[in-house]
């Protein structure tokens, strides 16, 4: 259950529910723990994305993340703080395994869309209601900011508040995370509980930005799928 986390022993003799990093060459450990909220939303929104067009309607992409906010994000949600130092292609390693995650379905369920997100410690999932037009039409206009800069590329950011806001209007249930995070295994003895009405409006602040943002773009996606291809030739 997302939230749970094994007991890990640290370079320093403690015992604390822990995530694992090994770096197998040259041997390092370390030990984080989840982030908060905030941590990652303030670590995602210096992420950008920058498209360099080639001509003739080709162009090439590449995420350009900022390794101040990585060492930032890094540092603040390890444990093992005199643990082994890590250089910033292990923090971004162990940053990546900390956020991993995957969309493994998004299904209707009738005025409701369903989706599940697998993570490194079990599956969540979240209903979600069908968006207002008004609630789609400001998503999509405001989930990606670009701007063009010299030499043929433009510079795409993501603000992660757009995907929270509009996520947060639409779910109406979720499943799969521990009352709090950070806690031993076991601490919810194996119970999942699906949180609704006033105890998810209390949850919605501790549920992770990019969960939020994966979910929002699966029911973003279905719907833009069912719109009519309305043809002017036609």
């Amino acid at each position: 259950m997302y939230g749970e986390l094994t007991p890990i022993e640290t370079t320093e003799g403690a015992k604390v529910p822990g995530i694992p990093i090994v770096i197998q060459n040259p041997r390092k450990l370390a030990v984080l723990r989840l982030p908060t909220a905030e941590e990652i939303t303030a670590y995602t929104g210096s992420i950008r994305q920058v498209i360099q067009r080639m001509g003739r309607r080709q162009s090439e992409d590449r995420d350009v993340p900022n390794a101040d906010a990585e060492r930032k994000f890094f540092e603040v949600i390890r444990l093992d703080k005199s643990g082994d130092e890590f250089d910033s292609a292990e923090m971004r390693y162990a940053v990546d395994i900390v956020l991993r995650q995957n969309v493994t379905g998004c299904e209707r369920d009738g005025d409701a869309y369903i989706v599940k997100v697998a993570t490194v410690w079990g599956v969540t999932v979240h209903k979600c209601r069908v968006p207002t037009t008004l609630e789609l039409q400001t998503y999509r206009e405001s989930v990606i900011k670009s701007r063009e800069l010299p030499h043929n590329v433009e510079e795409r950011r993501f603000p992660p508040e757009v995907p929270v806001r509009f996520y947060d209007a639409i779910i109406t249930a979720v499943d799969g995370y521990a009352p709090q995070f950070n806690v031993p295994v076991g601490s919810v003895n194996g119970n999942r509980h699906v949180l609704e009405s006033a105890e998810l409006k209390a949850f919605l602040p501790q549920i992770p930005p990019h969960h939020k943002r994966v979910v929002a773009g699966e029911v973003s996606s279905a719907l833009y799928d069912l719109d009519p291809q309305i043809d002017p030739n036609g």
